[in-house]
């Protein structure tokens, strides 16, 4: 009888013990494991501690602001939209809200202002609009006047010496009281550029507007600038404000809000700097 025996199992090759050195590299391997998964743990808590500040900025009350295109008062084309909005936000700032700006046509600023849906910067008062709002301290000063044409000098010492001149005004703007004599020769224009430009080409013998608003146009076209000037003395200033509708429960405490950080401002002198950068006249 054959008997077949079983055929016995290979050996199994097992690795070489690791040397010193093996273990070393092996324990260096583990460290640096170690660190990054330190470094990530790291990262990641410095990355949700942060989300936490960014919400808490967001979460300040927004105050919505309406403003008209008025250089170099306001403008988007202006560095920071303008030195009076670029104040007010520095304000709002300093009192815990964010401010909101929106530019819109003048007829929109009123009607969304009197509805307590925005704030209206850069408004003047009169009996009128002190019917539907309470003001914030004035912020500066606006003078209104006369733009001549170089060399001429025309009489202005008495009522009836505006009779007989051609006088541009912005059609639908406000108007001081020698302006609404009667028999005047009132030349509207939609702008008060298109008026100094009028003036220029002698078409008119004034121009009237605002002052810092005149000299914006004329800095920007040297052959205007060239034919036109402003003429001393002015006929009148007009501070400006920052309206809030009587209409929103909250204006009463925001108005004091604002006013407490901007008399802040006009203390440590970043009111004044502010304003001397752009070339304005800031208030005492």
């Amino acid at each position: 009888m054959l008997t077949t025996l079983p055929r016995p199992f290979a050996p199994l090759l097992l690795p070489a013990a690791p040397t010193w050195l093996g273990r070393v590299q092996a324990v260096l391997l583990l460290l640096l494991l170690l660190l990054l998964l330190l470094a990530a743990s790291v990262a990641a808590h410095a990355q949700g501690s942060a989300v936490p500040a960014a919400r808490a900025a967001d979460n300040r009350p927004t105050v919505r602001v309406c403003v008209g295109d008025f250089p170099p008062y306001n403008s988007p084309r202006l560095p920071r939209m303008g030195p009076v909005l670029d104040l007010a936000q520095q304000a709002f700032q300093r009192a815990g809200y964010r401010m909101q700006a929106e530019f819109m046509p003048w007829a929109r600023i009123l009607k969304e202002g009197e509805e307590g849906r925005c704030l209206i910067l850069g408004i003047w008062r009169n009996a009128a609009r002190d019917q539907l709002f309470d003001y914030s301290a004035p912020l500066l000063e606006q003078e209104l006047g006369f733009f001549v044409r170089r060399g001429a000098a025309p009489e202005r010492g008495h009522a009836d010496a505006l009779q007989g001149l051609r006088i541009g005004v912005e059609r639908g703007s406000y108007l001081p009281q020698p302006l609404r004599q009667a028999g005047l020769m009132l030349d509207p224009a939609g702008s008060l550029n298109g008026n100094l430009r009028k003036l220029a080409k002698e078409r008119i013998d004034l121009a009237f507007g605002e002052r810092a608003a005149g000299l914006y146009q004329l800095a920007r076209q040297p052959e205007l600038r060239a034919q036109v000037q402003w003429h001393e003395p002015g006929l009148e200033r007009k501070p400006t404000h920052l309206a809030f509708s009587r209409r929103d429960p909250q204006a009463e405490a925001l108005r004091q809000a604002f006013d407490q950080a901007f008399q802040a401002m006009k203390q440590d002198g970043s009111y004044r700097r502010l304003l001397r950068a752009a070339q304005l006249t800031p208030l005492p």
